[in-house]
């Protein structure tokens, strides 16, 4: 199997996996996936570590669903998706394997499927770009795509304000996920002054992504090192952490992650972060 190319990092990996696995039901419906038992999430990872699906899941006694996320596709998409295919037959032989890959901003994906030799790959593609937002909006669990949906960018801005609206009458378990999700997809569609203003006009935002922040490794994290080494201390050597998950080995990270620790502010500075679309977008 050929090297995968390099990425900052599994960033809609790991945005939308906890929102899918906390309504799979949704988003079993929207892509017309039956599903005959309750869903079992699976390892994705192959022998190759450079490898890893986004999603793979038991649908089923005999099915499987493997989903992969992606903001625009890459050129040898089709043909990963057939190397994956591949991999996960062997991996779990005799099982019906369906492939849907779900794009999140713009491109399209060059199909591999070539009728004249009877070759077909079936991989379904989704473009969110072409959704109605409405549908996307009818459930919770699928509510933080909507900004990725069909629109104008002032229709789209409407789309996170009704998105994060919605999340805010959620269960508090649940509204910190979501909103994560919404905050970190946005920036695909919006810039980030419109972001600004719409986080600002829903409140809750800010201190729900800090939520789940504070529930997850990161957060963990920075609670322990805080205590450990001095907060300032843990706080830059945690956001560094992410900030090279999030955009790879750049120059500046660390000079980035130092002054955004001195704000006193984790919770703003992890937001950020993950709203940003590159280092420069981050201002302490």
């Amino acid at each position: 199997m050929t090297e995968r190319p390099k990425r900052p990092g599994p960033i809609y990996d790991r945005v939308i996996r906890p929102v899918v696995e906390g309504d799979f039901e949704a988003f079993a419906t929207l892509l017309g996936i039956p599903v005959h038992q309750p869903p079992v999430f699976l390892p994705g990872s192959f022998e190759d570590q450079s490898w890893q699906t986004d999603l793979l899941v038991r649908t089923g006694p005999e099915q499987l669903l493997h989903m992969e996320y992606m903001r625009s596709p890459e050129a040898d998409m089709a043909a990963r998706m057939t190397s994956y295919r591949g991999q996960i037959m062997l991996k779990h032989p005799g099982m019906r394997l369906t492939q849907v890959a779900i794009v999140l901003g713009n491109g399209r994906l060059q199909s591999r499927d070539d009728p004249g030799t009877g070759f077909c790959l079936g991989l379904r593609t989704i473009y969110l770009r072409e959704l109605d937002p409405a549908l996307l909006l009818s459930r919770p669990g699928l509510a933080p795509l909507a900004v990725l949906s069909r629109g104008t960018q002032e229709e789209r801005g409407q789309h996170l304000a009704a998105t994060l609206d919605l999340i805010g009458r959620q269960p508090a378990h649940r509204r910190s996920v979501l909103a994560w999700a919404a905050m970190t997809l946005a920036p695909i569609t919006l810039d980030r002054s419109t972001i600004e203003r719409i986080r600002k006009e829903n409140t809750m935002t800010v201190n729900d992504v800090a939520d789940f922040y504070s529930e997850i490794d990161f957060g963990i994290e920075l609670q322990q090192r805080g205590r450990q080494e001095g907060r300032q201390e843990g706080s830059a050597k945690v956001l560094l952490a992410l900030l090279h998950s999030r955009f790879g080995d750049q120059a500046g990270l660390p000079e980035l992650a130092d002054r955004l620790a001195r704000t006193g502010d984790d919770a703003a500075a992890v937001e950020a972060i993950n709203a940003a679309t590159k280092p420069e977008d981050i201002a302490p």
